[in-house]
């Protein structure tokens, strides 16, 4: 039998930890539910997160610190951006300084250069999982850090930086079972996310307004960009309904009562959690081909990839417009076909078990390689 490991986990301080339901912050989503699932595996766990914390059956190192409640994707001022960066230097430099009591440590902090700096003094292995995408101004200090264990969150995102690395690519993961499979949507298409620019929601409007369909848009905003891009469009068909609650009753029916599920990214998502989440209820995905998204749709089968780019260089709107259009004009028996094809999809490759035992399976694997 393998021994049990003392694992410990740090995300952020924005909030408290697990992060509110009100809220989107996919990196501690993720860090919670690989930390849970380590708890049920007899592991024990420690998480490094703002005063006010708590999770059953894991020990909770605060530092007697707050949640700063602060988020820089909506904050421009700079000092926003240096307080949330000095909280993480805070909360890894003491969870390094105690790295003698754990087997493993870690780290789910956007990109690995907040932590980079301390390995040296750690005591046991550090791994990074990586929520955000390299650009090329990292590369002088992504070589110097080059023996750094990091786990990408799809291939695509390793392309900046192919020689780094890279123990595992392990894809997120959803509870399949808590999200209500439906043979009978309604006829309206959805866009959750932030409602921002490089999320497209934008496009989402144009491609819902030139097929004269119904779009739902979820999700938190800047105020100046919802005042200018996203509320003068708003009218019977078109409606912004703000932040719903994670996991809520309202926030599966959003997704699974939906004809179709809209992301016309306008940059490289590393994952999108909110694919597969739409997939595990039946609802296929319309999508540019940036990023992540060949890894996660199946063209044609669980939704369509579409180029982001038109041959002038400008974005595909036509083509995005017409693969929403293909996917309305389906008949009925080959769009049921593509529900089914989501679901199944979601249940034999992102599931919070397959995530999970991979991530238990990679630190067994650290620890036997360093022996």
């Amino acid at each position: 039998m393998k021994k049990k490991l003392k694992i410990a986990y740090y995300c952020s301080n924005r909030t408290v930890f697990p992060p509110p339901k009100n809220i989107i912050a996919a990196n501690a989503d993720v860090m919670y539910e690989i930390s849970a699932a380590m708890v049920k595996k007899g592991h024990n766990v420690t998480i490094y997160a703002s005063k006010g914390s708590a999770m059953e059956k894991v020990k909770i190192v605060d530092l007697g610190l707050p949640p700063h409640k602060l988020d820089h994707a909506y904050e421009s001022e700079e000092w926003v951006k240096d307080l949330h960066n000095t909280y993480r230097i805070t909360y890894i430099s003491e969870l390094i300084n105690n790295s003698d009591k754990y087997d493993i440590i870690h780290l789910h902090v956007g990109r690995p250069i907040f932590g980079e700096p301390f390995i040296k003094f750690a005591k046991c292995p550090v791994i990074f999982t990586i929520h955000e995408n390299f650009v090329p101004a990292f590369g002088p200090l992504m070589n110097f850090y080059k023996k750094s264990k990091l786990v990408s969150i799809s291939n695509t995102q390793r392309k900046t930086f192919p020689s780094l690395n890279y123990l595992a690519t392990i894809y997120h993961g959803v509870h399949v079972k808590n999200y209500p499979f439906n043979l009978n949507p309604k006829n309206n298409c959805i866009f959750l996310s932030r409602v921002s620019k490089e999320k497209g929601v934008e496009l989402a409007i144009k491609a819902a307004q030139e097929n004269k369909i119904k779009l739902d848009i979820y999700g938190p905003g800047n105020e100046n960009y919802l005042k200018k891009s996203v509320l003068p469009y708003l009218d019977k068909d078109i409606s912004y309904q703000g932040m719903i609650k994670k996991y809520s009753k309202k926030w599966y029916q959003a997704y699974s009562e939906a004809k179709a599920f809209l992301m016309p990214i306008q940059w490289d998502e590393p994952f999108g959690l909110v694919m597969i989440e739409a997939m595990a209820c039946g609802t296929p995905v319309v999508a540019f081909n940036r990023g992540s998204v060949p890894e996660i749709i199946k063209d044609k089968e669980t939704g369509f990839i579409v180029k982001p780019f038109s041959k002038n260089g400008k974005v595909n709107i036509r083509g995005f417009v017409k693969a929403v259009k293909k996917l309305y004009q389906m008949p009925e028996e080959k769009y049921l076909k593509m529900r089914h094809n989501c679901r199944k999809h979601i249940e034999k490759n992102f599931t919070i078990e397959k995530m999970t035992d991979k991530y238990e399976k990679l630190y067994y694997k650290i620890l036997k390689d360093q022996k």
